[in-house]
């Protein structure tokens, strides 16, 4: 008989934080669950500890492999997984409580929809618990706590380790995630809920975040595939005439878009980026959006491009500033 829930876990040089994350799944108090352990070419020790894990509870599966990413990680994951239900975790999180499956999976079997999921909550680095919401004022979100949500009224990209998926939404749909190595699950959960069309929301905190410092996260790659991913997901919103999800990735675009940009503009390859950045404003609907009542500015210009003009200006006025030339003779 298939087990109810299959947790599927990318690991990747987290021996800090693995036990935690183990121990907050195998203590659920939903028994009937396989955790999926994908071990992506660590490092450090992280496979021994799944092996010591993998030795004491059967339920723990071991996929051993080279590194090729998070994505990929998950999709195996998915391919190996038996349970009525899929969740992903994270190897540096947890859950909250020991509940928090049981809840997930009762809800969704009592209401029968294909996702379910509960509230995320934040784990700083200083040790703090703060709860994780969506910015509704910005993005126009609406869901009911302990109630049924359709995704044309929530139409939101992040958070999808808060929900369980019927697997057989995904494998029908081919939902799976892109190999990206950042932003790779936006595009995953905005499809998964598009196929389902509804979803069930508990009061539940079904999963804890935590924060941890990350040096590479505005690299060249990072950046890149941050773009390809909003890129999807703007022509996937804009396919499906979700207006709201449109706007908050055109939001998406010029802010944490732009700053990634920038970030990167001294680099190498900042031609791939910009390259990237006039496909995705390209990409962007502003007249569909302004018919929907979502107004932005005409022609729609991401902030890292009036940076760009900007500081060319400045340079370019530095260039003619006669003082700064006389000083340049001076110098050699």
């Amino acid at each position: 008989m298939s087990p109810k829930i299959s947790v599927i876990i990318p690991v990747y040089n987290v021996e800090q934080y693995l036990r935690e994350c183990l121990d907050s799944v195998v203590s659920q108090t939903l028994a009937d669950i396989e955790i999926i352990a994908i071990n992506d070419g660590s490092p450090d020790n992280s496979l021994s500890i799944l092996k010591e894990y993998e030795a004491k509870d059967t339920r723990v599966k071991i996929i051993d492999k080279q590194n090729e990413g998070v994505g990929k990680a998950r999709n195996d994951g998915i391919k190996a997984a038996a349970g009525e239900f899929v969740a992903f975790m994270d190897s540096d999180d947890y859950y909250p409580s020991e509940k928090v499956l049981e809840i997930l999976y009762d809800s969704a079997v009592k209401t029968g929809v294909k996702i379910c999921g509960g509230v995320k909550v934040k784990l700083n680095i200083g040790g703090s618990l703060e709860k994780q919401e969506p910015c509704f004022e910005e993005a126009g979100l609406q869901f009911n706590a302990n109630g049924l949500t359709k995704y044309t009224d929530y139409q939101y990209d992040y958070g999808y380790t808060q929900f369980i998926f019927e697997r057989r939404l995904l494998t029908e749909n081919g939902i799976c995630f892109p190999p990206y190595k950042r932003f790779q699950d936006p595009p995953f959960f905005v499809r998964a809920m598009a196929a389902a069309g509804e979803f069930y929301m508990t009061e539940c905190e079904s999963y804890c975040y935590r924060m941890v410092p990350a040096e590479t996260k505005y690299s060249v790659k990072n950046t890149v595939d941050f773009l390809h991913g909003l890129i999807d997901n703007i022509e996937f919103s804009r396919r499906n005439n979700l207006a709201k999800l449109h706007c908050l990735c055109t939001k998406r675009l010029d802010g944490e878009g732009s700053f990634m940009a920038i970030k990167n503009l001294q680099e190498d390859d900042v031609k791939q980026i910009i390259s990237l950045l006039i496909k995705a404003t390209a990409v962007i609907d502003t007249v569909w959006l302004r018919e929907s009542g979502f107004e932005l500015p005409e022609p729609f210009v991401p902030d890292v491009f009036d940076y760009m003009i900007t500081t060319a200006a400045k340079y370019e006025a530095l260039r003619k500033n006669k003082f700064l030339k006389i000083v340049k003779k001076i110098t050699g």
